[in-house]
């Protein structure tokens, strides 16, 4: 929360677009250069944003200081990346999928628990947000020193993660080479390990539905408060920690749920997740219409349970198909895409030199977003279920045909024929 210093315009349109624009840039630095560091300089960089954001909510009163709050925020939440990668370099590939329920269930449940904390401390303790700001600063001055303490990768681990670099990549630390060969060969690197990760279908696939739960995700988390905000009357009572805190147990239940019962999400097609992306954009136009700050409680806990099933079946998905050590970096190029598109949307809906929309018309926008996205993967599907339709008959009508007859004996035909009808079945896959 900011200080309330500042007014729900200037909170609206001139401080939160400020972390959506910080996230990208750094982001991508992140990106490219945590598994040079081997991880644990990044996992620092971020736990020092994190109490540096602290420091501020505590002693900034400005918009200035506010914006500048975000900036550390976005480091933090940025450098994420780092110990998600480095928790995937120190487990195998068929643990990647436990490693993913850990680390998101570790997440929402300490979203969870500090969301009840503060709830009960400012409803019956009296604790004010000030108060409450410093607790959290203690928090995150404890996280630092963990994370000062995480031991640093077992090389045997950190080399099989890199046996994709470039086979002098072991000679970029010596200062004899040129900075800009050096950012030459990880420019280069980036894109082999980019080609090597997504050369298969079924990663492209179920990486376009992290990429749209991600942004989607993004965008409703940075007007959530706002539209919560803007629903309530005085004689209401606000429920926000609970319903945070209630939510990300649910979330945290979801995702364990999924990855219980892992057969069944093997057998998950990617339009179940196209089916979700429509009750997530329901979920976010049922407020704007009943204008209930109830009802938008209960339209966040559904979105939210929503979003954490569709990252948990992509994820699980994508751990499977990948055949190198690339999880991390899938994760991290998948999310810096989303990053992408929650800056582009964030500058038109959000900020003041824009459109500057109220929290409402925000969650239009979201609608539109989410409904657009299913919208294009159906008729990106249909599309290539006509073409390969199309294919199958002109085969059978050449068949037909003398000269076909040695293809038909060969069983050419059959074949193809068997991955038509295989491929009748694809607005499922």
């Amino acid at each position: 929360a900011v200080v309330s210093t500042q007014s729900t315009g200037e909170i609206n349109n001139m401080i939160y677009p400020v972390w959506s624009y910080s996230q990208l840039p750094i982001f991508l630095v992140v990106l490219a250069f945590t598994d040079t560091v081997k991880y644990r300089p990044m996992i620092w960089f971020g736990a020092l944003g994190y109490v540096a954001t602290w420091l501020l909510l505590v002693a900034g009163k400005t918009v200035l200081q506010m914006q500048f709050m975000q900036v550390t925020y976005a480091i933090g939440t940025a450098c994420e990346v780092a110990y998600k990668s480095y928790v995937f370099v120190a487990v195998t590939k068929e643990n990647y999928s436990k490693a993913s329920l850990y680390l998101a269930g570790a997440s929402l449940l300490g979203r969870s628990l500090s969301s009840f904390s503060c709830q009960i401390l400012h409803d019956y303790a009296s604790v004010s947000f000030l108060q409450l700001h410093y607790l959290s600063l203690g928090s995150v001055s404890v996280a630092l020193v963990l994370a000062l303490l995480i031991p640093p990768p077992d090389e045997s681990e950190f080399n099989q993660y890199s046996s994709l670099q470039p086979t002098s990549s072991s000679e970029t630390l010596d200062e004899k080479i040129p900075l800009s060969q050096r950012l030459r060969e990880r420019f280069d690197t980036i894109k082999m390990n980019i080609y090597l990760s997504y050369k298969s279908e079924q990663t492209r696939r179920w990486a376009y539905w992290a990429i749209v739960t991600s942004t989607l995700y993004f965008m409703v988390g940075n007007s959530s408060q706002s539209l919560w905000k803007d629903l309530e009357h005085d004689k209401e009572k606000r429920f926000n920690g609970y319903v945070i805190g209630t939510t990300g147990l649910l979330s945290s239940f979801a995702s364990w749920t999924l990855t219980r019962y892992s057969k069944s999400v093997e057998h998950t097609k990617a339009s179940v997740l196209s089916l979700l992306t429509i009750a997530m954009a329901a979920s976010t136009l049922i407020p704007t219409i009943i204008q209930n700050l109830y009802v938008a409680y209960i339209c966040d806990a559904f979105f939210n349970i929503i979003v954490s099933c569709c990252m948990t079946i992509s994820l699980f998905k994508i751990a499977h198909s990948l055949t190198t050590s690339l999880y991390g970096f899938v994760v991290g190029v998948n999310a810096t895409i989303a990053g992408t598109l929650d800056l582009l949307v964030t500058f038109v809906v959000m900020d003041e030199r824009a459109l500057s929309f109220n929290p409402r018309q925000q969650y239009w926008v979201y609608t539109g977003f989410a409904v657009s996205c299913s919208i294009l993967y159906t008729i990106f599907k249909l599309t290539i279920c006509i073409k390969r339709r199309n294919e199958a008959e002109a085969i059978k009508n050449r068949a037909v045909r003398p000269e076909a007859g040695d293809a038909l004996r060969g069983g050419q035909l059959g074949g193809f024929v068997e991955e038509s009808e295989q491929d009748d079945d694809i607005l499922l896959a």
